[in-house]
């Protein structure tokens, strides 16, 4: 790529005037379209960007990264020699110097062009780049704010999108730019002898520029859906929501304590075909076994299965919302993330009612562990609101000493030393006289790839199917020391996986009959004849389960918009059926806007 590269720039350094703005900006143009078209086209033929080779030489292996180099520098080069024959003939003249209005102006034009194809091209990423999208978790993401996120996701945001909004922008401003400043000739024939610089004219093509490229992004993201979240209306919660306020809970004499893990992208698809999933080998193994052997999982299908995933609980946060609170969570602006010191003095969700508060108000001492920083997305607001739990994640690790201040992979520290700490938080709360919730969040497994750390076997050929096999291992491992504990006896523990993975090529060849679906566990409760095979339920089920898991009583097995598995009830999935029940999460709600968004004082000052 260099070696090209190198080419270019002396070759403009040769044809154009010594000691002229022109030879500054052509070399500016020239390695900007060059270089961004080859980095752009590696990472999308998936080339190891931090291989010095792709750089130095020209390999013509199975990647391409020669061809692709070869390939952008004849297409580069191509380019600029027709501009300088063209010049340097008098075909085309510049004629015309912009005024400091005409800048503004055309400033704008480029604003709006690039505007309207950085969104195309975020939406074409979203949708195609990260497996298992939706509009509304678009949605979600753009109002949340990036600090906490993986400083891998925003390296790939500006290889890909971003850079592909700037080369379709750069050459279509460009022949703006000649088309308002220079006269154009064929032979002796004038195309245009006299430019002119007309406002409305430059603004309108801004403007088609923007309606164009939201126009694409609108067909990438679903027009049916962002209809339906912007302009169609539901009564779902109106006839179906249920206020856990009003539920009256009757707790057994002796609490039950509760470990509830979520488990970053777990699916149940990991397990073998004969075992229910779809893969060659087995990626579950002590998965498996805890199922079929000691625990109860609920599935979607007569084999080992697991929870749909629904609008509103379909990335990380919102999914750990909807489990403990029974509710999908959609963007607003009523989730208040901001990111200033006082962020945490917003109300998050404010009329949700969740498991934390229930078993804070029961007396539970509780506390959320997670590798990464836990104000991304908002979730050290929600668990600190929602349930008072003490909050340890990347920053309380590096605050007590735990790992250096400089310390940071992945999302923050890796699987490993979350399950360490997992051990020595369960220590200390299980010496407490008071039962214990300790929730926790792992994430190694998170796309793209997954964290391998020097520790994590090769087995598969593949780092996912390696990433995802240990993560089995070292929960299970956790969960067999935790049996040798003298706590273990009187806790549930619940593993479950937070939503589908969103690794863009792991599922390349997946059949589309198969219904993937959100790995669950139930372990060490005392339910007897469960109906939890050819199951249709989602993660606000796993609110009145969960309770119900710990032997608490719940009437009518209805909490938020959830349903008891282990009753006899059928779930709003069920009830229903999937499709109609995703439609009408995806609508608008009333109900929704005031009466759970809303803070009581801001409901009475409505009404």
């Amino acid at each position: 790529m260099l070696f090209i590269f190198i080419l270019l720039v002396l070759f403009v350094y040769q044809q154009t005037p010594k000691k002229s703005l022109g030879r500054w900006l052509t070399l500016g143009y020239t390695s900007f379209l060059y270089l961004g078209t080859t980095i752009f086209l590696y990472n999308q033929q998936k080339i190891d960007l931090s291989d010095w080779r792709s750089y130095f030489l020209l390999q013509f292996n199975e990647e391409n990264s020669g061809r692709i180099s070869l390939l952008a520098g004849l297409v580069t080069f191509a380019l600029v020699f027709l501009f300088w024959k063209l010049f340097s003939k008098g075909y085309v003249k510049k004629n015309y110097q912009y005024s400091r209005k005409n800048w503004i102006i055309y400033s704008v034009a480029v604003l709006l062009i690039f505007s309207g194809f950085l969104a195309y091209s975020s939406s074409r990423y979203a949708m195609k780049g990260i497996d298992n999208t939706s509009f509304d978790q678009i949605l979600f993401t753009m109002t949340q704010p990036i600090r906490g996120s993986d400083s891998g996701q925003i390296i790939n945001y500006i290889i890909d999108p971003l850079l592909e909004a700037l080369l379709i922008t750069v050459p279509l401003v460009t022949l703006l730019y000649f088309a308002t400043t220079c006269s154009f000739k064929f032979g002796s024939r004038y195309l245009q002898r006299s430019p002119h610089f007309s406002t409305k004219k430059v603004v309108f093509v801004g403007l088609i520029g923007l309606v164009f490229g939201i126009f694409l992004s609108g067909k990438e993201m679903g027009y049916a859906d962002i209809k339906a979240f912007y302009f169609e209306h539901t009564n779902l919660y109106d006839k179906y929501y249920v206020d856990p306020q009003e539920v009256d809970l009757e707790f057994p004499e002796k609490k039950q304590n509760l470990v509830y893990i979520f488990l970053e992208s777990m699916e149940s698809s990991y397990f073998s075909k004969e075992l229910g999933g779809i893969q060659e080998h087995n990626l579950l193994p002590n998965f498996a076994d805890l199922a079929q052997n000691e625990g109860i999982n609920f599935s979607n299908s007569n084999k080992l299965g697991g929870m749909l995933q629904i609008p509103g609980a379909n990335q990380t946060a919102s999914s750990m919302v909807a489990q403990t609170s029974g509710l999908p969570l959609r963007p607003s602006t009523s989730l208040n993330s901001s990111e200033s010191s006082e962020e945490n003095s917003a109300e998050y969700f404010p009329g949700a009612y969740s498991l934390g508060e229930i078993l804070d108000e029961e007396g539970y001492n509780q506390a959320l562990l997670m590798g990464s920083e836990a104000e991304f997305a908002g979730r050290d607001k929600y668990f600190s609101q929602h349930g008072d739990y003490d909050i340890r994640d990347y920053h309380w690790a590096v605050e007590t000493g735990r790992i250096p201040e400089d310390y940071y992979v992945w999302w923050g520290y890796e699987d490993r030393k979350l399950v360490d700490y997992a051990k020595e938080t369960l220590n200390e709360l299980s010496q407490e006289e008071e039962p214990f919730n300790l929730t926790m969040l792992t994430v190694d497994t998170h796309f793209e790839d997954g964290y391998a750390t020097e520790d994590t076997p090769d087995l598969f050929g593949d780092q996912y199917s390696n990433v995802i096999h240990d993560s089995d291992k070292q929960i299970s491992q956790l969960l067999e020391w935790m049996k040798e504990q003298p706590f273990y006896e009187d806790t549930t523990v619940v593993l479950v996986g937070d939503h589908l993975t969103m690794d863009s090529d792991f599922f390349d060849s997946v059949d589309p009959n198969y219904q993937r679906s959100v790995f669950n566990l139930f372990l060490n409760t005392d339910k007897q004849n469960v109906r939890n095979r050819n199951r249709q339920f989602s993660a606000v089920d796993m609110f009145p389960t969960t309770l119900s898991a710990l032997g608490v009583e719940v009437p009518e097995d209805r909490m938020g918009l959830g349903v008891n598995l282990f009753s006899s009830q059928p779930t709003l999935t069920e009830q229903l059926g999937c499709d109609r029940f995703q439609n009408e999460l995806m609508k608008k709600s009333d109900f929704y806007n005031e009466k759970l968004m809303q803070t009581k004082e801001e409901d009475e000052q409505r009404e």
